[in-house]
């Protein structure tokens, strides 16, 4: 299928984190190298606006075929990814979040390409599940992806690579000129440390990361084996996309879960991480008591975005729902 008049596009679009944004990138390589940048059409995207990416990207008589990487599969992707399979527009999924699982099967029959299964990072799944034939710079890679997961490596060279690239993009989730400009490293083997802007985004990520974090202690409410603090949208403003970061360094400090609550826009988005690997759960029976709203990522490290709502009802019922989790477990 051609609708773009002789030039085919291949749309691929990828999740713009540190593990997404490497696995793009390999694939990229591996797949569709004598096609970019020319014929390639590259989007990132966050989770919370990933539908409106697609459609924005895949619009009619620009979409040759589609591949999404890295990006948890919910009710409304799977809807739009429906829709434009009926346009005869092929589709391929390369992902290993968790919430994607229920998914696989009905993607499958719809007759779509599906890479999925459990694994440190994305970047890790292809290079299992797609028989890349990688060399010694995209192992490394590999392993950078599989840190920023939150794997943990005896090399302190990849954990600072790792470090370096989260805090860069986390400072600024919206920077695509960046997220770019990684990405093309990456399918050029180029040294991630030769990037002029990558220490410096860093830096100043970190300067924040410590800031938010001696805010959320300070703000935190002891839920039994939970800390939970609200920060105000006048503050959450500053520390933009690090909260991600700040949750899981703030869950290894204390060695409890920890829930982060925060006013976005026209949303509430509660950010978890579980030491006890209960963190879907918590967003799952968030997301069913409140009626509604889309929640994703791992068993230890997920994410609820809520429509918006009094934020303190919120909180309410966030409090409410760990005491009861918790209190099952122990009848169990």
């Amino acid at each position: 299928m051609n609708t773009t008049g002789g030039i085919v596009r291949h749309v691929v679009l990828v999740h713009g984190d540190c593990d997404g944004i490497i696995a793009g990138a390999l694939f990229v390589k591996h797949f569709l190298r004598d096609q970019y940048p020319s014929d390639i059409l590259l989007g990132f995207t966050q989770p919370w606006r990933a539908s409106k990416e697609i459609r924005r990207l895949c619009r009619e008589n620009q979409c040759d075929s589609l591949t999404l990487i890295d990006i948890a599969i919910d009710r409304e992707i799977f809807s739009m990814i429906v829709d434009i399979t009926m346009k005869g527009v092929p589709i391929q999924i390369i992902d290993h979040h968790a919430t994607t699982e229920p998914w696989v099967g009905k993607m499958r029959d719809l007759g779509l390409k599906v890479v999925w299964d459990k694994s440190p990072s994305t970047p890790r799944l292809m290079a299992s599940k797609m028989k890349l034939s990688i060399n010694s710079y995209e192992e490394r890679l590999i392993r950078v992806a599989d840190t920023c997961e939150g794997t943990d490596d005896e090399d302190e060279e990849i954990k600072g690579i790792a470090d370096s690239i989260k805090l860069a993009i986390s400072r600024d989730p919206g920077d695509i000129e960046f997220m770019k400009e990684l990405f093309d490293s990456i399918v050029l083997n180029r040294d991630l440390k030769s990037i002029e802007s990558l220490e410096k985004k860093a830096y100043i990520g970190k300067l924040l990361l410590n800031k938010l974090i001696d805010k959320a202690i300070s703000k935190g409410e002891n839920i039994g084996e939970v800390v939970l603090s609200y920060i105000h949208p006048s503050e959450s403003r500053l520390f933009a996309g690090l909260f991600g970061i700040a949750s899981t360094e703030l869950s290894k400090k204390l060695k409890r879960d920890v829930i982060l609550v925060r006013n976005e826009d026209d949303k509430i988005v509660v950010t978890i991480r579980s030491t006890k690997g209960r963190a879907l759960q918590y967003c799952k029976t968030l997301v069913e008591a409140l009626g509604g709203g889309k929640y994703g990522g791992h068993r230890e490290a997920a994410s609820a975005t809520l429509a918006k709502r009094d934020v303190l009802e919120v909180i309410a019922r966030i409090r409410d729902l760990v005491w009861e989790i918790q209190r099952g477990r122990e009848r169990k």
